[in-house]
C-alpha cells in the first residue's frame, strides 16, 4: 500500500522526479484536499510537485520556483479543461474559498496552484493555444 499525504495524493507522486525526495508542505496538500472536494471530487493527476534544483534546472523552471520548496502543484484532470479548471479556481478564490492559494497558472496540459509566502493570489496564463 502506498504511502500517503493525505486520503488522495501519496508520497511516490509528489516526490521529486530526479532525486526521489520529497518534502511536500503540508499546507499544499490540504489547498489540494480543498480543490479536489470543490470541483466534485474529481481526481487530481499531479505531473510535477517537489522538484530539486537539477529537476528545476533540467525542466526549464523559474529560478526561485515554489517546487523547490514542495509548495507548487501541477496536476491535470481528465474530462475537464485546463481553461475550466482555471477559471474556477479563479471564482473560487475570489469568494475566499481557498485562503491558501496564492499562485494560479494555466499552460495547455495542465494547471499550476501554489502556496507561496506572499499575500493575495498571482495568476498567469501561458498557454500557446488561447482562444
Amino acid at each position: 500500500m502506498a504511502k500517503m499525504h493525505s486520503e488522495h495524493f501519496s508520497f511516490d507522486e509528489c516526490c521529486c522526479r530526479h532525486c526521489g525526495k520529497d518534502w511536500t508542505d503540508p499546507v499544499l496538500i490540504r489547498l489540494a484536499e480543498k480543490i479536489r472536494s470543490a470541483l466534485g471530487d474529481r481526481p487530481m493527476i499531479p505531473t510535477s510537485v517537489c522538484r530539486c534544483r537539477d529537476h528545476n534546472a533540467a525542466s526549464g523552471g523559474s529560478p526561485n520556483s515554489q517546487h523547490m520548496y514542495g509548495r507548487a502543484m501541477d496536476f491535470y484532470i481528465n474530462g475537464m479543461s485546463t481553461e475550466a479548471i482555471f477559471e474556477a479556481l479563479k471564482a473560487l478564490s475570489r469568494c475566499g474559498v481557498l485562503p491558501d492559494l496564492h499562485g494560479l497558472g494555466v499552460y495547455d496540459n495542465w494547471v499550476h496552484i501554489d502556496c507561496r509566502d506572499v499575500p493575495g493570489l498571482t495568476v498567469w496564463d501561458k498557454r500557446t493555444k488561447k482562444k
